[in-house]
C-alpha cells in the first residue's frame, strides 16, 4: 500500500509538472505572436552646419496612418539632441503641432507659438517646413501635407514659403 501510495504521489508531481510546462509554453507562444509590428521610418533633421536635411532612421509601431503621423510629429518634436551631427528645428514643445490624415494628405495645424521659436530666414523655414513634409510623407498612406496656423490658412511661414500650397516630399533640400 505504501508503494501504491508513492507511485500516486509521484504520478501526480510529474502530471502537475507537465501541466506547469504545457501552460508556460502555451503563454509564451501567445504572447510571442501577440508582439507588436514596428515599422521604421525616417525622420527628417537638419545637418550641424544647419545647410541641409539628414533622414536619421528609427522604427515606430504600425498603427492607423494618422495614428503614426502623430507619433513622427511627436519624435519631430522630441528631436534627437543626443546626436551631434543633427541639430533641432522644431522646439521641444508639446502640442506646438497637431496632425490628422484624411484622404492621403495630412494637416498639419501649428501653433503661432511654434513660430517664434523657429530660427528666422528663407533657408531655415524651408529646412523646417520640408522636415515636416519629408518625414510624413515617408509614412505609407500619406503623400500630401498641408498646413494651417492657429486652424487657420496662412499666407506664409515666417515670411518666405506660401503656406496655402499642398506640399510634397523634397528630399534634396
Amino acid at each position: 500500500m505504501y508503494e501504491t501510495t508513492l507511485r500516486r504521489s509521484s504520478i501526480i508531481r510529474y502530471a502537475a509538472f507537465a501541466l506547469i510546462l504545457a501552460v508556460g509554453f502555451g503563454i509564451a507562444a501567445l504572447s510571442h505572436g501577440t508582439s507588436v509590428q514596428t515599422e521604421e521610418v525616417k525622420l527628417y533633421f537638419v545637418d550641424a552646419q544647419m545647410l541641409r536635411l539628414i533622414p536619421v532612421k528609427t522604427s515606430i509601431p504600425q498603427m492607423s496612418a494618422e495614428k503614426m503621423a502623430k507619433r513622427v510629429i511627436s519624435e519631430l518634436i522630441e528631436g534627437r539632441d543626443d546626436n551631434p551631427k543633427i541639430r533641432r528645428l522644431i522646439p521641444d514643445e508639446k502640442g506646438c503641432m497637431t496632425v490628422k490624415v484624411k484622404d492621403r494628405i495630412a494637416y498639419v495645424n501649428i501653433k503661432k507659438e511654434m513660430l517664434e521659436s523657429v530660427p528666422d530666414g528663407r533657408d531655415l523655414e524651408v529646412l523646417t517646413v520640408y522636415s515636416i513634409v519629408n518625414s510624413l510623407t515617408g509614412l505609407q498612406g500619406i503623400v500630401n501635407v498641408r498646413f494651417t496656423i492657429e486652424g487657420e490658412k496662412q499666407r506664409d511661414f515666417k515670411g518666405y514659403i506660401d503656406m496655402r500650397e499642398t506640399f510634397i516630399p523634397d528630399y534634396f533640400v
